[in-house]
């Protein structure tokens, strides 16, 4: 007699559904895209910051042959490098934002991203122009009575680092600014980009004519007065921030074309 043996059915496998991953794991990739052309982000700026120096303090060496050894020049050679990273900052925002959404990036993610890479330059040039301060003091301005960062307005209520800090807070404003305008170049079309540029400049017009209008040029000055490099920063970075709230309301419906 045959036996039949009677396998029992399998206990089907439960599938344990995968963890959601948060979408703030890819800032870092995101962080990283800025990076892609390191000559970019990183070898152009710093070409301009030391060309520009370099001029800068050819100059003051002329200067000083030609006026004598009392000469003392304030240059601001510094800012090469603000407006510098200001147009890299729109240039990359319209480059990398494309395969941002090609490689399935959010907007928030990608915004964060170039939030944080700006803040990484900017705090590297804080840090340079804090150095510049030493060595100009050092040296007298490397022989030639020649500052382009050691600046009075910059450093006597703050200090080198205070100075460093504001450069550093001023530069990524800039950034965030032409990032602001490449973005906003794929969001609305080039005639409304001017209209918005224009109305921007007539704004700050009327407000300038309404400070005259009401004298409230002498209080403005007395506000100045009181601030201190710290503080300076302190207001660059809120409207740093503000900018980067705005960036992303704008990029939102951007369209991410090359």
């Amino acid at each position: 007699m045959n036996s039949v043996s009677v396998q029992s059915p399998e206990t089907p496998k439960t599938h344990e559904a995968p963890a959601s991953r948060s979408s703030f794991a890819r800032v870092p990739a995101a962080f990283k895209l800025q990076f892609t052309v390191p000559s970019q982000m990183i070898w152009v700026p710093l070409s301009v910051f030391f060309l520009a120096w370099a001029v800068a303090i050819g100059i003051g060496l002329w200067i000083r042959h030609v006026a004598g050894e009392g000469a003392v020049i304030m240059t601001g050679a510094s800012q090469a490098t603000v407006w510098c990273l200001a147009f890299i900052a729109a240039y990359s925002a319209s480059h990398t934002f494309p395969f941002s959404m090609a490689l399935s990036y959010s907007r928030r993610v990608f915004v964060l991203g170039a939030f944080l890479a700006f803040a990484a330059v900017s705090a590297g040039f804080g840090a340079l122009f804090s150095l510049g301060i030493l060595l100009e003091r050092a040296t007298g301005g490397f022989w030639a009575g020649s500052y382009s960062f050691d600046l009075p307005f910059m450093t006597q209520n703050a200090g080198v680092l205070g100075a460093g800090l504001l450069a550093a807070a001023v530069c990524l404003w800039a950034m965030m600014f032409g990032f602001f305008w490449s973005i906003l170049y794929r969001r609305v079309r080039l005639a409304v980009l001017w209209i918005i540029a224009v109305g921007l400049v007539a704004l700050l017009a009327v407000g300038v004519m309404i400070a005259t209008q009401n004298e409230w040029w002498p209080h403005i000055g007395d506000w100045l007065a009181i601030q201190s490099s710290y503080s300076f920063a302190g207001w660059v970075l809120l409207l740093a921030l503000g900018l980067t709230a705005v960036n992303y309301l704008v990029i939102r419906r951007a369209v991410p074309t090359l």
